[in-house]
């Protein structure tokens, strides 16, 4: 499991934690159970493969919640490229943003539960419980806020919508993924990607233009598109 996602998940003692993964073996046999937050562990997408597959062996990482995704050949939720939970996040943006009106908090809890319940999460009791924790309930339309909005409209994003989290990350910043050797592309997260070999070679003049006009005529993964250029 990925720690950007997961320890984000545990340090909000978030209740999809449980769901969606399971604890670390090392974790259970220095005498955390699986219903401990600090049991829950994932890698850092800037490690080295061989760190990394060395820790998971040594049981320092969580994995998948093995018999919820691989118990049978189903998979035990629907894959869903725009749901209610990214709509209403989306809103919750546009309204700290100042781009439109309305009640934040409100889209961005409605957001939430709507997360919670495609999880099956369902006791409201739960809910309101951990949005009324310090870190997680609202902070007004500012910076501290939309970084709330971001960061569960990415957790959210889990095993759906695609390359979605990726493009708000690229976007907004949020959440800060982490990079070193095992990131490769000297430690950093590509901006784009590059254009496809059968545009070099079938369309060359055009591809040629578009790259001079854009990129300096470098087909570069990490340069900015005018997309995300201030």
């Amino acid at each position: 499991m990925s720690a950007t996602y997961l320890n984000t998940l545990a340090a909000l003692s978030d209740p999809r934690t449980f769901v969606v993964a399971d604890p670390a073996q090392k974790k259970l046999d220095e005498g955390l159970t699986e219903y401990d937050f600090a049991a829950y562990i994932g890698a850092s997408s800037g490690e080295s493969l061989d760190d990394m597959t060395f820790k998971a062996g040594n049981g320092e990482y969580s994995f998948i919640d093995q018999i919820r995704y691989y118990s049978n050949f189903e998979g035990p939720e629907p894959c869903i490229q725009i749901g209610y939970p990214e709509l209403c996040f989306n809103i919750a943006e546009a309204i700290n943003r100042g781009w439109v009106s309305g009640d934040a908090a409100d889209w961005y809890r409605k957001g939430i539960t709507a997360s919670m319940n495609f999880y099956e999460i369902t006791d409201q009791a739960a809910i309101d419980a951990y949005l009324a924790q310090a870190e997680v309930a609202y902070k007004g339309n500012n910076a501290d806020g939309l970084a709330q909005i971001l960061t569960q409209k990415y957790l959210a994003f889990y095993q759906n919508s695609g390359w979605e989290a990726f493009y708000n990350q690229r976007r907004t910043g949020i959440p800060e993924f982490l990079v070193g050797v095992g990131t490769g592309n000297g430690g950093r997260i590509p901006k784009r990607f590059q254009y496809p070999a059968s545009e070099r070679n079938t369309n060359t003049t055009n591809y040629n233009e578009a790259v001079d006009r854009q990129f300096g005529g470098e087909d570069d993964i990490n340069a900015e598109m005018w997309l995300i250029k201030e």
